[in-house]
Parts: structure tokens; C-alpha cells; sequence
């Protein structure tokens, strides 16, 4: 029974973010589009979303879906342009973290530029894993120079136990690019819920806790006469270890 009761608030919070960003989208993109500046219309959309995934997130915790802990938490509050990774257990981990960190943009599937409820917001906004290597580094690198976060997750799906990780490294080639700073966090959730191929009405019968490590940031490394595909190994295997190893 409070299994069901659960899976019921789960699916309640979920609908309401739904509808938030359908009315946000039909109400708030259009008046950006007529009076604001491109550059003006992602720094408001940025801080929409963030206010708008944080009151999900507090519906969540006031439930009892979830908590989450976070040491250090003023950290991510005071983040300015750098590159964020942090490992993928489940579902919400990008709508958590970019509640926690203001002037955030994240990387996101090409297929949610044509999801229904958040698309309008977006996709004036988010950069696509579907975009060119030389569009994207190029998005990023003008991005971070103007103080966004940039959010990436590079497994590039949801973490799965018992399988080898393996991180894509445009991460590593956007540090290259940019010179900004990457700042790995490392997330737990126990019990574990909304994991690979877990519906999102599955979320147990406990509160999950969210654990948000806040590990050493990993700086510019010079090239060394180093290929930058040597580099762009070296700053892979040293996030993997320090994602992984937490």
C-alpha cells in the first residue's frame, strides 16, 4: 500500500512539472521572442528553469520521495563557468543538479528538443548531444566565457551496475577548447530508484537519499607535446577515476 501511495505522488510531481513547462513554454518563450535579445532570452529561460526544477525538487523532498544532501552546498551556488560531469544514476539527477546550480546549461538528448512539455524552453537554451563536435565546442566554449555552467553527463545514458563505465570525452575536448575548469560531482541515491529502464512511477517504499559529492575540480592541463586525442585520454581516465572512485 504505501508502495502505490508513493508511485500515486510520484506520478502527481511529475504532472505538475509537466504542466509547468507547457504553460511556462506557451506563455513565457513567446513574449522573450517578441521583446528580448537572443542573449537576453537564455539568461531569463536559464533562470526559469532553474527556479522551475527547483520547486520540483522541493515537491519531491516534501513528500518524502527523495532528500538530498549535499556538503559544501554553497560551492555549487557560487560555480561560474565551468564544466560540470557527474556520474547518471537516475532519472532526475539533471533536474537536481541544475536546481543547485544557477546560470546552468545542460547537454541533453536531441530527442527532448521535441519533447511536448519542456521544449519550448529548451531548446533556446540547451545544447544537443546531436550537434556537430566543432557546433558544439564552439556553443560551449562562447557559453562558458560568458559565466554558464555547462552540465554534462559523460556516460552519456544512465549509469548501469555491473557494467564497464566508459565516459565519452567531448568533455575532455571542450576543457581543451575552452580552458574552463571541470568540476566532477558524484551522485548516490539509496535506495536506488529511477535507475536504466525503471519506470518513473517505481520509486519504492522508502525516501531515497541523494548524496551530491563535490569532488576537486580538474584544471587545463598544458599540451606537453601531446596529441590533443592524448589529452583528451589522460583528462578522461583522471575524471573517471576521481567520478568513480568517490
Amino acid at each position: 500500500m504505501k508502495k502505490f501511495l508513493r508511485s500515486c505522488l510520484s506520478g502527481f510531481c511529475f504532472i505538475l512539472f509537466g504542466i509547468g513547462g507547457i504553460i511556462t513554454g506557451a506563455t513565457l518563450v513567446p513574449l522573450l521572442l517578441i521583446f528580448c535579445s537572443k542573449r537576453t532570452q537564455k539568461r531569463v529561460l536559464s533562470g526559469t528553469v532553474h527556479h522551475l526544477w527547483q520547486a520540483f525538487v522541493w515537491l519531491m523532498c516534501v513528500v518524502k520521495l527523495i532528500d538530498i544532501k549535499i556538503k559544501n552546498e554553497q560551492i555549487l551556488h557560487n560555480l561560474h563557468g565551468n564544466i560540470v560531469i557527474a556520474n547518471h544514476p537516475s532519472l532526475i539527477d539533471i533536474v537536481i543538479l541544475v536546481s543547485k546550480i544557477p546560470n546552468s546549461i545542460c547537454v541533453v538528448k536531441g530527442s527532448l528538443f521535441k519533447n511536448v512539455f519542456i521544449k519550448s524552453l529548451i531548446r533556446r537554451v540547451y545544447l544537443s548531444n546531436s550537434m556537430s563536435p566543432n557546433d558544439f565546442l564552439d556553443a560551449a566554449s562562447k557559453d562558458l566565457d560568458i559565466g554558464y555552467n555547462i552540465i554534462i553527463f559523460p556516460e552519456g545514458t544512465r549509469t548501469q551496475k555491473n557494467k564497464p563505465i566508459h565516459l565519452h570525452r567531448g568533455f575532455a575536448y571542450l576543457q581543451m577548447y575552452s580552458g574552463h575548469d571541470i568540476q566532477p560531482i558524484h551522485i548516490e541515491n539509496k535506495p536506488h530508484i529511477l535507475g536504466k529502464n525503471t519506470p518513473w512511477y517505481d520509486v519504492g517504499d522508502k525516501t531515497s537519499v541523494y548524496t551530491l559529492k563535490i569532488l576537486p575540480k580538474i584544471g587545463f592541463s598544458a599540451k606537453n607535446k601531446r596529441t590533443d586525442r592524448q589529452i583528451a585520454v589522460l583528462i578522461s581516465e583522471s575524471a573517471k577515476k576521481s567520478l568513480f572512485s568517490a
